[in-house]
């Protein structure tokens, strides 16, 4: 009796002693003529391995939920590689886990670059790795939309040549191969997973790939197009600082230009030096607001159109001036400019410094005793308005003497609780850098600012250091006098 078994006293309410115990998955029903009888024991063990297959169903679930999550944020690691070659085999490892293939691999069109294929798998598994080019219906999966499927390559090739051998001899069977495009549709390439049992694969496996693929395509293709744009934007910044600056009688001058983190963007800062005529020296630095192609463009006028008009005019201020007008004309709405424009003079050992300012951070002197001024030198922001203010200024550069002059992103810089650098900063550095070259106290104010903003820039940096290096005759005299252009 059932009831026995579970110490009862009678029949279980609503089962009979003769009914059948509905199996799992069963119909029920009466038993079969001659069928040996259930007992509850049996009909317990059924259940419990039930609830055992469910449970380890459900374990398996969430493996595979967990496993997805994590090639969820792999993928999105792998979007900001500026590496083709490792974005390729970060995509490849994903396919093999996420399909569970032994084996994975990329091989990319011969068009799409360089580099050759990228396999995952254990070390030790291959002992002939595999040749999918080599290989006619594996070859063909670049040129398909949808992904290949073999399910047992051998199949179609008994021989299984180029599809490559695992380190116990055995070939790859299975097979799933999908096709990498660009978004307008270029083979770059097939995303491959590979078993070496046959049918390991099913349409499970083929969507994987193929979304795989798809990411893989389109990340490869955005890749391509940020390193075109970087490539360009280098080869125009190039363009907007002078490759070489010229030697100056008695005088280093040392740069530093350092772009904001927009790899891809030309920056706004540009500096430049320059003979205006015998014996004179033009430096310009400036600061176009914002960065991109409409600042290379207003640079690019800002610049040369400096050293036009400065060939033309023996006033730094009226240089600015100029220079304005031309800005203002080419009605660059909402675009400006900041500059300073300095002409020097090297005369018995002294450079004579004339400078007039475009609404640029005002630059520092450091005479050769170590004591720091700031050169308050005032002036309009440029190509705002068609009229505006500038004052020039004249110094004269002793021997040993240094002048600094800067774009705001130096004085700007902040640092993780937001406190600028500023011109304190800049005072508070150079007395650390006396008796220093002017290559030498450039670098160690753009480290000084690094450290401020804790290793990051968030606007492009230039510095320019003119240094009086004491080798021709005469004695320095410190002191100037200031005029309005």
């Amino acid at each position: 009796m059932l009831s026995s078994t579970l110490g009862g006293t009678g029949p279980l309410p609503g089962l009979s002693t003769d009914a059948a115990v509905a199996q799992p998955g069963g119909t029920g029903g009466p038993r079969p003529q001659g069928a040996a009888p259930v007992t509850h024991e049996a009909s317990l063990a059924r259940l419990w391995a039930e609830r055992e297959h469910l449970e380890a169903e459900n374990n398996r679930l969430s493996a595979d939920v967990a496993r997805l999550e994590a090639v969820l944020c792999r993928l999105g690691t792998l979007t900001s590689q500026v590496d083709a070659e490792d974005l390729a085999y970060g995509v490849t490892e994903v396919a093999r886990d996420v399909t569970g293939a032994p084996l994975a691999m990329f091989v990319p069109a011969e068009a799409a670059g360089p580099h050759g294929p990228s396999v995952a798998c254990d070390d030790g598994f291959l002992a002939e790795a595999p040749e999918p080019a080599r290989v006619p219906l594996l070859a063909g999966a670049l040129w398909r939309v949808t992904p290949l499927r073999i399910d047992d390559a051998a199949e179609w090739d008994a021989g299984q040549l180029n599809y490559g051998r695992l380190s116990d001899g055995r070939a790859l069977r299975s097979w799933v191969g999908a096709p990498v495009r660009s978004r307008y549709g270029d083979a770059l390439g097939v995303l491959f997973v590979a078993h070496p049992e046959p049918n390991a694969f099913t349409s499970r496996e083929e969507d994987l790939a193929q979304g795989l693929a798809a990411h893989l395509g389109g990340t490869l293709d955005n890749l391509a197009l940020f390193q075109e744009r970087a490539r360009v934007a280098g080869a125009l910044q190039q363009t907007l600082l002078p490759p070489v600056l010229p030697d100056v009688p008695g005088l280093e001058v040392a740069a530093r230009y350092r772009p904001a983190k927009a790899l891809a963007q030309v920056g706004g800062d540009f500096y430049d030096l320059f003979e205006v005529r015998p014996g004179v020296w033009g430096l310009l630095l400036g600061d176009v607001c914002g960065v991109g192609p409409e600042a290379a463009a207003l640079t690019g006028i800002a610049r040369y159109a400096t050293r036009a008009l400065a060939t033309q005019e023996r006033s730094p201020g009226r240089v600015l001036l100029q220079l304005n007008d031309t800005l203002f004309r080419f009605d660059l709405q909402d675009k400006f400019c900041t500059a300073i424009y300095a002409e020097l003079r090297p005369k018995d050992g002294d450079i004579h410094v004339t400078i007039a300012n475009g609404g640029h951070p005002y630059p520092f002197l450091m005479r050769s005793d170590g004591h720091v001024e700031e050169l308050m030198v005032q002036g309009t922001l440029l190509g705002l308005v068609p009229q505006i203010t500038v004052d020039e200024h004249e110094i004269i550069l002793g021997p040993g003497d240094i002048m600094v002059a800067y774009t705001d992103g130096i004085i700007e810089a902040r640092d993780p609780d937001g406190n600028m650098f500023a011109s304190e900063g800049v005072a508070g550095v150079l007395p650390q850098c006396a008796g220093g070259h002017a290559s030498s106290i450039a670098r160690r104010l753009e480290l000084a600012v690094l450290e401020h903003q804790a290793g990051g820039t968030s606007d492009d940096m230039a510095i320019v250091v003119l240094q009086n290096t004491g080798q021709g005759q005469g004695a320095g005299r410190a002191g100037g006098r200031r005029r309005k252009g």
